[in-house]
């Protein structure tokens, strides 16, 4: 914990007001995580280029630090807009007098389509990741992988989720996940198949763990969190192994296989014959969802790959979403 704190010192003209102004976000009950305590101190250091003889920040200062910069994404771009918009308007609130970047200025979110793999892609990704080789650097490399697409695949997890599970929240007499870093700091517990929990047990066995001492069921090699970042490298490799797309492509990412477990879970719901007034409600449960508004979200389905799921939950929206109707 010490380390993690350390990592995060904030050295630049609001270096005094940084902490607080996370302490004041999470006590509005944001999830000030790692990424965000980056950026933060991005913009702390971007900063020191300026002489500050006090804590201010003029228009100029502001739009420079969120100009476009090279070939970077709009979403990296709005996240430093977003940024220092609250920064400025937390600042204010304590008496300074902070040029506030217009919230008009700051571009929407665009809307995407989640990729939705096969059942064969599926089974091409894990035929990857059951064949990989040990690797000197990282030993258990070959372990790790192929159980955590498993679990996001059969849970449909969060990446993070899975990635800070603790061996003490992975019951596997029961076969339940307790998750506890869950986004909007909400828990919740998550039942496993059978063939699932089988599974975690080999993994077990095999890291030689001890389910009830301390430590991650996915650990780095220092045996602290394994970070997400090689997860999403990796992940692009095992991809191209398995066919899926080409060099030179985004592709798909990591979280549509959040997706992808949504729709297929739904779609076998479906096909055995349960209720949807009832299934969905459940599955968004599952999922860590404040309501089905969400899930419901993650049904972006084309009709020729997913008919049958469509024309399934058509009549659970009526009156729930507007029409949209485009004159010619």
């Amino acid at each position: 914990m010490k380390n993690k704190e350390k990592l995060f010192v904030f050295t630049g003209p609001f270096k005094d007001y940084c902490p607080q102004y996370v302490s004041y976000k999470k006590e509005m009950g944001f999830d000030f995580g790692e990424s965000s305590l980056f950026l933060l101190r991005y913009m702390d250091d971007y900063f020191k280029r300026y002489t500050l003889s006090s804590p201010i920040l003029t228009k100029r200062m502001v739009e420079d630090f969120v100009s476009h910069r090279g070939s970077e994404s709009d979403k990296t771009q709005r996240m430093r807009m977003s940024l220092i918009r609250q920064f400025a308007l937390f600042m204010n609130r304590i008496g300074f007098d902070f040029y506030v970047y217009p919230n008009e200025l700051i571009p929407m979110a665009k809307t995407f389509t989640p990729y939705i793999f096969t059942h064969d892609e599926i089974e091409r990704i894990i035929n990857v990741v059951d064949h990989l080789s040990c690797n000197p650097h990282s030993k258990n490399y070959h372990l790790i992988y192929p159980m955590l697409f498993r679990m996001l695949y059969g849970c449909g997890l969060r990446i993070n989720e899975a990635l800070s599970l603790k061996k003490s929240e992975v019951d596997l007499v029961n076969g339940i996940l307790t998750i506890t870093k869950a986004k909007n700091s909400t828990s919740r517990l998550v039942p496993m198949s059978s063939s699932l929990n089988g599974y975690c047990r080999r993994y077990a066995e095999n890291m030689g763990f001890d389910m009830f001492g301390e430590g991650y069921f996915y650990p780095s090699r220092d045996g602290g969190r394994y970070h997400r970042t090689p997860v999403y490298l990796k992940f692009k490799q095992f991809m191209k192994l398995a066919g899926i797309f080409s060099e030179g492509s985004i592709g798909p990412r990591v979280h549509d296989f959040r997706h992808t477990y949504a729709v297929h879970a739904l779609e076998k719901m479906i096909n055995d014959g349960q209720d949807v007034y009832c299934t969905l409600p459940i599955l968004s449960t599952y999922l860590g969802h404040r309501g089905i508004e969400s899930t419901e979200k993650y049904l972006r389905l084309t009709k020729e790959a997913y008919g049958t799921i469509i024309d399934a939950i058509a009549p659970f929206y009526t009156d729930v979403f507007p029409e949209v109707r485009h004159e010619q």
